[in-house]
């Protein structure tokens, strides 16, 4: 191996020894001890005594400048991590307190828990939401350990502690990057009654500046002996534009079809506008209230109607408590074309992440209706487990 060869290894195994990624050792190989020597010799301890002054300044580091356009377009942003790594790559985004970033030397995206991030460093434009629903158009870079200085569009700057910042998306981020989707499944067989239960359900999320918009769907198909079929189908479709830091406006349209209360199918349109009462790097808290029309159709066609309803809605999201998150919301719909018709829905869901984006999952969901139709149950739940995955 000719002496350039080993320098360059032997420095990099020196580094890599000392629990450093071969990026962040390639970084550090000589810059530190040049800048930091008066000498005119590069030490390398443990391994190398000494590298002639010469060979250093002829051999490496015109190989290094040679290198260097490649090695800068590699980093494009920088993190700094509590066990000392430092990574280099492209920041896509901070949410629900996971940071996902893109490395030159991974064929995926990293994801990282928010709470083990010392410092940051992102070169281009972002949107920042800050604790309390502040959004800020700017840059971000830590000078401290902790702390982010953002330099807003008008070039001012404010320093922030990092746990200030709930959410992070880049100006250039791709439209098909802002997407994230979900698919769980679960089945539960009991030789009693021969009882067999399926369930599927699955999401696409859009996340962008000022619109958002929530795609879901779940669906139970249950079977026993000497029992009628059950089924229950729940399909959601939520738009969202943000008017302030912590007021929205919100359009819903949605579909429930329930064999338990005799509805062959719902379908809802909402409008209404809310506030976020909390916004912080571990929960969102909302309330929302406006109008829903309804379209119900029942197995009995004859029953068939239309109605009006006020309806008034609080959800709160809960996240980055280590790999548990907990989602939860509260419909309540007083009637407005129907005297004394009350109904309520409720959801509740939890989930424990599993390596590699998969992740368990429990949900309940809750559907009450003071006013039933002829046959129909006033209230019907369904409690479902299942394993998903993240993509």
């Amino acid at each position: 191996m000719a002496d350039l060869e080993k320098i360059v290894c032997m420095a990099l195994s020196y580094k890599i020894r000392k629990g450093r990624s071969l990026l962040v050792a390639f970084d550090s190989l000589y810059l530190p001890d040049i800048l930091e020597s008066e000498s005119k010799y590069l030490h390398f301890p443990e391994f190398m005594p000494i590298v002639p002054y010469d060979f250093l300044m002829k051999k490496i580091i015109p190989l290094l400048l040679l290198c260097l356009p490649l090695y800068l377009t590699a980093q494009n942003d920088t993190l700094w991590v509590k066990n000392g790594n430092v990574l280099y790559g492209e920041i896509k985004a901070l949410s629900s307190g996971v940071l996902r970033m893109e490395t030159p030397y991974s064929d995926d995206d990293f994801t990282i828990d928010y709470d083990e991030v010392e410092k940051i460093y992102i070169e281009r434009k972002c949107l920042i939401i800050l604790t309390g629903g502040i959004r800020v158009m700017g840059y971000l870079r830590s000078a401290k350990t902790r702390q982010v200085t953002i330099t807003d569009e008008d070039g001012e700057e404010a320093v922030y502690n990092l746990k200030d910042i709930t959410t992070i998306e880049t100006i250039e981020a791709k439209f098909l990057q802002r997407f994230d989707a979900n698919i769980d499944v679960g089945l539960n067989l009991t030789k009693a009654n021969n009882l067999r239960q399926l369930n599927i359900g699955g999401g696409i999320h859009y996340r962008g500046f000022r619109w958002f918009s929530d795609f879901d769907i779940s669906s139970l198909i249950s079977n026993q002996d000497s029992v009628a079929e059950t089924q229950r189908t729940n399909v959601s479709l939520a738009l969202t534009r943000m008017l302030s830091e912590k007021w929205f406006i919100r359009g819903t349209g949605s579909f429930l079809s329930n064999t338990e209360q005799n509805l062959k199918g719902r379908y809802s349109a909402r409008l209404g506008a809310g506030r976020f009462l909390a916004n912080t790097s571990k929960l969102v808290f909302g309330v929302l209230g406006g109008l829903n029309y309804n379209i119900e159709n029942y197995q009995d066609s004859s029953l068939n109607k239309e109605s009006t309803e006020m309806y008034l809605s609080s959800n709160l999201n809960m996240f980055n408590f280590k790999d548990f998150s907990l989602y939860t919301r509260l419909d309540f719909y007083p009637s407005l074309s129907e005297r004394g018709r009350i109904r309520l829905d409720y959801v509740l869901n939890t989930k424990y992440d599993l390596p590699y984006d998969f992740y368990l999952k429990a949900e309940l969901q809750i559907n009450y209706d003071n006013q039933p139709v002829p046959g129909g149950s006033d209230l019907d739940y369904v409690l479902n487990t299942g394993v998903g995955w993240e993509f």
